[in-house]
């Protein structure tokens, strides 16, 4: 079952790249940083989920570069998306407070446990944020709407990762069970299923007419 969702959920991190490359969604900068964010993702998932021996020695200090990135990126989609700079300043901030955490405690999981979970807070907030915003329109466009399916895939995506935050980042003994792997991996199927599903049916070249 685990073996199974998660290529499933290989599969599925590829298919934002292919909708926007299918539908030339070029001129829309928010999708392009999306399809870049779960691309990275699959790639980092392939040599795990397919257990190339050479990934283990590296996975660690690859999983807390990543961790540096992840969140800057969904404000830098947010920002394109909705057009407020406050989710550009946001990235400055987040990267004072990762060099804040790093001279604190080291490049190490130390730090990397602080700033996931910090990362993973302002993520879902922003997420809710713009679906509260789709629903107090009565009317949407195309992109506002497909913009609401990206936002609820994310809220999967960072909702259930708080579920599996204990255990994968704080309780080391139970680090490796596969309900832990099996959860990860379903938040992420969800995450791209619903994203991909608003790319395909809504989202189009023209940038949002209307700003949130």
């Amino acid at each position: 079952m685990i073996q199974l969702m998660s290529v499933l959920a290989v599969i599925l991190c590829f298919f934002p790249l292919i909708i926007y490359s299918w539908k030339r969604l070029v001129t829309n900068k928010a999708y392009m940083v999306i399809a870049i964010f779960w691309t990275i993702n699959g790639i980092l998932y392939v040599p795990e989920v397919f257990q190339w021996q050479w990934y283990y020695a590296v996975s660690d200090q690859i999983l807390l570069y990543y961790n540096l990135f992840e969140a800057p990126i969904i404000f830098l989609t947010f920002y394109y998306a909705f057009g407020r700079k406050i989710f550009l300043y946001l990235i400055p901030v987040f990267a004072v407070f990762d060099t804040i955490m790093i001279a604190w405690k080291g490049l190490n999981f130390g730090s990397g446990n602080i700033i996931v979970a910090m990362g993973s807070l302002v993520c879902l907030i922003t997420n809710v944020w713009g679906i509260i915003n789709f629903f107090k329109k009565v009317e949407h466009t195309d992109g506002e709407t497909a913009l609401v399916f990206i936002c609820a895939g994310y809220v999967f995506y960072f909702g259930l990762f708080a579920i599996i935050y204990p255990y994968s980042y704080i309780l080391e003994s139970v680090k490796e069970k596969p309900y832990i792997h099996l959860i990860n991996f379903m938040s992420v199927c969800l995450a791209t299923g619903l994203i991909s599903y608003g790319l395909l049916k809504y989202a189009h070249t023209e940038y949002l007419e209307e700003k949130y």
